[in-house]
């Protein structure tokens, strides 16, 4: 991981906990089809996977969809 992700995912974890939610990452070693070893989006309050819960997400795919859940929650707010 170059200096350049790591900071895109700290930047995500900032987002995501500003809008209830938790970004993860997988822990595993190994690749299985039930843990692709990518990210993964929780609901802060409840545990819940929200995205992800194959661990399959890459950081692209986390800032589409929390820029997109922004976006949302705002349009809900007006």
């Amino acid at each position: 991981m170059t200096n350049s992700d790591k900071a895109r995912e700290n930047a995500y974890r900032r987002q995501a906990i500003r809008l209830g939610l938790a970004l993860r990452k997988s822990r595993a070693r190994h690749w299985s089809i039930d843990d692709q070893g990518g990210y993964y989006i929780l609901d802060a309050a409840t545990g819940g996977v929200v995205l992800g819960s194959r661990r399959e997400l890459d950081l692209d795919e986390v800032g589409e969809f929390l820029e997109k859940y922004e976006r949302e929650l705002r349009a809900k707010a007006e």
